[in-house]
This record gives C-alpha cells, structure tokens and sequence, in this order.
C-alpha cells in the first residue's frame, strides 16, 4: 500500500487534460489489438507493474476498501456498468483499470484519483502499528517513491519535446512510428490522446491514415477510434465526397484492428449503395471480407451484395479472391449451392494450395475450406456438388494460443468438478470443418446429465449442447460483439444439431474460483434446455 502512494498522489496532483496520457503511459495493461498470434502484446512498464502488484487489501482494510468503492459511485455521475466495475472491483488496480477503459470525464477521473491517494494516506496511517517491519518497510517505500517520481518525470521530459506540435504533425509522427514498426507506447499514447482531446475535426485521409497506422503498429486507442469514425462521416458530408481506395483501406485496418462500430458501418453501407461511383469487384469483395470478419451483418449488407455480385463475373476472379468472397457468404449466411461447388471443385483447390509457397495463406485457405465444405453438408440443402478430398486437404485445426489453452484448462477443471465423471462430455473434439470445438455435453429434458457414452441407446432422450470459449482475442473492441468466425463456427454446430453456449471470457475468470465458474455454467445449460424451441 505504501508503495503505491505517491504514484496515485503524483499523478493526481500533476493530472491535467493536457496529461491525459499519463494514466494510460504508466499504469495501462495493453490496449494492443492482436489478430496474429506471432504479434506479442505490449506489457506495461516493469516498475510501475511491480509497485501496482505488492498493493495488498488486508481483512481490516475490506471495509475501509468498501467504503471508498461506495464513495466513488455514490459522488461520481457515472453509467451504471461503470459503477458495477467499481463494486466488482477487489484491488486498486482493477478500479484504476476501470477508470482507464471507460469514458470519462477529466473532472471524475481527477476525483477518483484524489480521493483515492486520500485514502491510500487514511490507510497508511491507521495500519503503520501493525506493520511487521516498519523501518524496513519506509526505507523500500521511499527508494520506490523515488524510482516512481524519476520514472515519471523522465517520462514527461522525453514527451515534452512533442508538446507544441500541430495535429497534423503528430499524425505524422505516428505515421513515422507505422513505418519504422516502432510500437513507442508512451509516445503513441501522448499522440492518441492528445489528437482526441485537441482536434475538433480530422479528414476523412487522417481518419484512414491513423486508422492504416493502428494496424501496422497493431496498438489502438478506442476513444481515438471512436472520434476517427465520427470524423469520417462527418468530413466527408461537408466534403460531398472521398475516394472508393480511402473507404476501402479504412475498413480493411478496421477488421484488422477489429474494431466494430455499427453506426458507422451502416452509413458507409448506405453511402456505398447509393454512390454514384461504381466500386470495383475486387473492392467490393475487400469490403464484404472486412464485414464478414468483424461479424457486420445487416439489410445493407444484404443490398449491397444484390447490387453487386450478380455482375460480377466469379470465374474470372484470383482464385484466392474467389475463396474470401465465397467464405465471406458462408458468414452471412448466404452461401449458395453454385458457390460451395465453385470452391469446393478438385481443380480449383489445387490451383489454390499447390501454388501458394506461404505456409500461413496455405493454412488459411484450408481452414476456409473446410469452414465451406462443412457449411455445404450441415447447411446446404439439396446439394450435390463435390465435397473435400480430405487426401489434398486434410482436417486441420489453427494452433490455439496460450490464452485460449489456459481458458480450455480450466473448462476442463469446471466440468471435472461439475459432471458425475468426464465420461459425461467430450473436449477438444476437431469438428472436421476447421475448427475445434471445446466441449460438448449431453443433457435430458429433465436437466440432467447424459453420458456421451450412452448415446447409442435409442430409448435415451436427450440434447446435445455444444461449449465455445469466447477469449479476448475473439470479441470486437468498440460494440462489444463476436468475431464473423465464431458466428460461423456457432451457425455450423447449430446445422449439426447442437445448442450452442457460447462461454465469453467476461464471464468465466480463469482466476475465479472453480464453484463461481460452476454456478455459471450450470445456470446457463439450465437456460438452454429450458428455453422454448424456435417455431422456424
């Protein structure tokens, strides 16, 4: 507690709105957008992550702890998911984290911050009689005091080189930083921020610039974000038009940073269907892949693809062209049986893997394929095309990262302490179609468990419900929805007859206690073999 005292009181004290960024440059965890698992994700600064970690709440301070969270709502005009944060909260840190990820005003992030060092010196004094080693404990106290007070004030030195640059110099600096892969997080933070803060109005070519350079640095700022797709539309009424190359490069880094923002997307749906300006089949089909992986699907969607692909000539396309447009149907759930045969033909898929050198295009083109070739069994009805030869194209899964592992781990954990024994479900179980699928369990109408084991018995009534772990990397920043892959991958188990529960990370801590999780995942089973069935 005492170590964190005077990097909470300098930030509080020194906090103005031009110094926004100290909070994200000193004590944010990485805001960094991550679609390739060989991309590492920017941790915070070591010092400051140490001192943040030795905050210890012991049982006297719960109460006190308590009482300041209470506070906090009660004075503060926040929304309510803000102030459930709050409550929820068990550390400083995780209320510091709220405070960093939520919309706020400068006026109630200055309160929270005061109040806070208020409360870390009430503490301080009332438990310094009870602390085992106090001398010992003043003496590392102040050497870390001091190492944060240096940490911030060279912070602010290197950073105020930048201070009186213009907007459109910064953007350049960040443009720079794209270029050279140099990922400066303070730097980028002060840059973000003060772009936010400062600018009332950026065009629609800074919009697609900072957008283009958030991807290429694979680091984004979601309030910037959100002013970039506020701008956009708004430059380009007073501006009566842009260019088809700036709308298209704008939602390819959108979908790569995976930031999904409705509102916007549906003007640039209508603005594409009522131009005047005819967009080409190749910029069509990077726009459609750009919804298919943010999960964008809507009427406009649907319009566009009525206005444009019926002219389009399909055969004529690249053959890896050809295999994103037609995936980008089976996400929107408008794949056809002429498409599936187009794909899923020997001759093409030879073309499309034999002459690819690149391993990683050569495993994404199979994953989609079996995504197709999977939607053309379970969806389709009445096909009779070709399906895979799994001899050219065998059933291949993509490598889960280490997050995803560790969720698996403890879904495996949860249903050991929940299930009579694991005979009652199935993991780690490869679809065939791409993907794997975490967990699938059986249950009958009476809300029990049936062993996977039992299936065969024709006399047993049950259903089969399918367990899909949602992590962080597979949820979209801005409007808080699933990626298109994990509507595909649920669509697909739904055609092969599961109920599919979707575990989103939010709600199923890995460092919750096993009980919490079982609570959890018993009551949303219940929900699903309680719910009445679609009358479609």
């Amino acid at each position: 507690m005492l170590q964190f005292n005077t990097a909470v009181f300098t930030i509080a004290t020194r906090f103005t709105s031009r110094f926004l960024w100290r909070l994200n440059a000193s004590l944010s965890t990485n805001t960094a957008t991550v679609v390739s698992e060989s991309k590492t994700a920017v941790k915070p600064d070591d010092q400051i992550k140490e001192m943040i970690s030795n905050i210890k709440i012991n049982d006297k301070q719960d109460l006190t702890f308590n009482e300041l969270k209470i506070k906090l709502c009660k004075n503060l005009n926040i929304k309510p998911i803000i102030s459930e944060k709050f409550q929820k909260a068990q550390t400083i840190q995780e209320i510091l984290e709220a405070v960093k990820t939520s919309f706020m005003s400068h006026d109630d992030i200055l309160y929270i911050l005061k109040t806070i060092s208020i409360w870390v010196n009430d503490n301080k004094k009332s438990n310094s009689s009870t602390e085992i080693n106090e001398s010992s404990a003043q003496k590392q106290t102040k050497v870390n005091n001091t190492t944060s007070e240096n940490f911030l004030n060279n912070t602010e030195d290197y950073i105020s080189q930048y201070y009186d640059l213009s907007t459109s110099a910064m953007i350049k600096n960040v443009d720079q930083l794209a270029q050279a892969g140099d990922r400066n997080v303070k730097l980028l933070n002060y840059f973000f921020t003060t772009i936010t803060e400062y600018h009332e109005l950026l065009n629609t070519k800074a919009c697609s610039n900072l957008m283009f350079n958030m991807s290429s640095l694979n680091y984004s700022d979601e309030r910037l974000l959100k002013k970039i797709c506020k701008d956009f539309i708004k430059s380009k009424n007073i501006s009566g038009t842009t260019s088809v190359q700036t709308v298209v490069s704008l939602l390819k880094s959108m979908a790569f940073i995976r930031y999904k923002n409705n509102v916007f997307l549906n003007q640039i749906c209508e603005d594409i269907i009522k131009s005047k300006i005819k967009y080409s089949d190749t910029q069509i089909t990077n726009i459609l892949q750009s919804f298919a992986s943010l999960g964008y699907h809507s009427q406009y969607v649907n319009d566009i693809i009525k206005e444009y692909i019926p002219n389009m000539k399909i055969e004529k396309f690249e053959y890896l062209t050809k295999l994103n447009l037609v995936w980008c149907f089976a996400v929107f759930k408008t794949l056809q049986n002429m498409h599936a045969e187009t794909v899923l033909d020997d001759k093409f898929i030879s073309e499309i893997l034999f002459f690819d050198e690149e391993k990683n295009k050569k495993l994404s083109a199979q994953l989609k394929l079996l995504n197709i070739n999977g939607y053309a069994q379970y969806a389709l009805e009445d096909y009779s095309g070709p399906f895979l030869n799994n001899n050219i194209v065998p059933h291949v899964v993509n490598k889960r990262s280490k997050q995803k592992i560790a969720y698996v781990e403890a879904l495996r954990v949860t249903l050991k302490n929940m299930l009579p024994s694991m005979s009652y479900c199935n993991m780690d179980i490869n679809t065939n179609m791409g993907f794997l699928l975490d967990a699938e369990v059986y249950m009958d109408h009476n809300c029990n468990f049936v062993s996977v084991n039992s299936t065969n018995n024709n006399s047993i009534n049950f259903t089969k419900i399918a367990l899909l772990l949602v992590d962080y990397y597979d949820v979209c920043l801005g409007d808080t929805d699933y990626q298109g892959l994990i509507k595909l991958y649920s669509h697909l188990l739904e055609c092969r007859n599961y109920k599919v529960l979707i575990i989103p990370y939010q709600h199923f801590g890995i460092e919750d206690k096993t009980e919490k999780r079982i609570s959890y995942l018993r009551h949303q089973l219940l929900r699903i073999i309680r719910q009445k069935p679609d009358n479609n």
